[in-house]
């Protein structure tokens, strides 16, 4: 019955895609979560610098950390191509914006942004790097954040991300359980990867505390 409602929710979302327009907002907060993102991607990340960078974010959500990935990965390129990916976009907030209204308003002012409303599943291109925070390893969360059982396949969508990657992935994973499974993910598709640990960062400092690991392409 839950999985029932989940499903005919998401459909209702996805097909009136519904929000308020013309989002806005100025928060300390946010400020405060985007220097954590960009800290967080200096402490584990060291691209050397070209041309061109081509750069996916799994399960933007609402991307309210975009500006901190966006200003870590300008300093290694003069172009670059930053595309966020969440499935569910079209998720309100109780002031009846979306996720993807929220988000058209954080990268409005960066330039070679964009926000899919998608599943990963259906992104081909090719990335450099991928940063992917907290996803889903276990039914749980993934059912109480409202999504479909079907659409639960940590094992697919990692193959996937893994796929379309040609140089270096971040994950980061909500407390020590989690990152126990996601490692497991990660061995049991002899995937290549480096765990981190604990992720700290001055600047925001979580409930739960969050574990790292870095995969790279061979």
């Amino acid at each position: 019955m839950f999985d029932l409602k989940n499903k005919i929710d998401y459909y209702l979302r996805t097909l009136t895609k519904f929000s308020r327009k013309n989002y806005s907002e100025d928060s300390e907060l946010k400020q405060a979560i985007n220097n954590y993102t960009f800290d967080v991607l200096s402490q584990t990340l060291n691209p050397s610098s070209q041309d061109n960078l081509r750069v996916l974010d799994i399960g933007s959500k609402n991307w309210e950390y975009v500006k901190g990935e966006y200003n870590f990965f300008k300093q290694f390129c003069n172009n670059l191509k930053l595309d966020g990916v969440e499935i569910d976009a079209y998720r309100l907030y109780s002031n009846f914006y979306s996720r993807y209204e929220v988000a058209k308003f954080y990268i409005k002012d960066l330039d070679g942004a964009e926000y899919y409303a998608d599943n990963l599943l259906n992104i081909n291109n090719k990335y450099d790097y991928i940063v992917w925070f907290l996803p889903f390893v276990t039914n749980y969360p993934h059912k109480r954040w409202g999504l479909p059982e079907n659409m639960f396949m940590p094992e697919k969508l990692l193959a996937h991300a893994y796929k379309i990657l040609t140089k270096e992935m971040l994950i980061i994973n909500q407390g020590e359980e989690e990152a126990k499974i996601q490692q497991q993910l990660l061995e049991s598709q002899n995937i290549p990867y480096k765990p981190l640990g604990v992720i700290k960062s001055n600047f925001y400092e979580f409930k739960n505390q969050r574990y790292g690991f870095v995969v790279k392409k061979t």
